[in-house]
């Protein structure tokens, strides 16, 4: 279905569930859209995952004939977005990050408390 009615949301959900490998989801980036905000969230969970995501007809085209390409030579590792789960580099990062401003935040309540 298209954005206004849900389907990025609904893409949104199948990739939380892991069961996406590439999107094709065309914007159009002449016209104002009232969902921006949902097309962006969505754009960024592709970036989280690190799903392919094509959003105009040359994409497309591009992902279409790899993936093809993939299959026929049985080289998955062309397509790993389609084979396997897979996380942007930068996640892991962020979750390291993150454990280190709870540990401080852990650490200094511990020593306030003693």
């Amino acid at each position: 279905t298209s954005g206004p009615l849900g389907g990025d949301a609904q893409l949104a959900a199948l990739l939380c569930l892991e069961d996406v490998g590439a999107i094709i989801f065309f914007m159009d980036p002449l016209s104002p859209h009232p969902h921006q905000a949902d097309i962006d969230s969505l754009v960024r969970l592709t970036n989280v995952h690190n799903i392919i995501l094509c959003p105009n007809p040359t994409t497309a085209v591009a992902m279409m004939w790899m993936l093809r390409h993939s299959l026929e030579n049985n080289k998955p590792e062309m397509f790993p977005s389609f084979f396997e789960t897979l996380e942007s580099p930068a996640v892991a990062d962020y979750k390291a990050g993150q454990k280190k401003a709870l540990d401080n935040v852990v650490s200094s309540t511990t020593e306030h408390q003693l």
